[in-house]
């Protein structure tokens, strides 16, 4: 935590982490793609979690 935090907090504004918590390259492509292929790589993710857990 720096001073300029500290400064922040005390003067009631919202200090926001984000570039530390998800600075991730994975985190940054996710956040990039759009809703509907967030929504079908999920899925995706999901069918194979399947398939691998209860075989065919």
């Amino acid at each position: 935590m720096t001073d300029e935090d500290v400064d922040d907090a005390s003067e009631g504004r919202a200090v926001d982490h984000a570039d530390d918590v998800g600075g991730t390259r994975l985190a940054r492509r996710w956040r990039a793609l759009d809703r509907g292929w967030q929504a079908l790589c999920l899925g995706l993710a999901i069918v194979f979690v399947h398939l691998v857990i209860y075989p065919v």
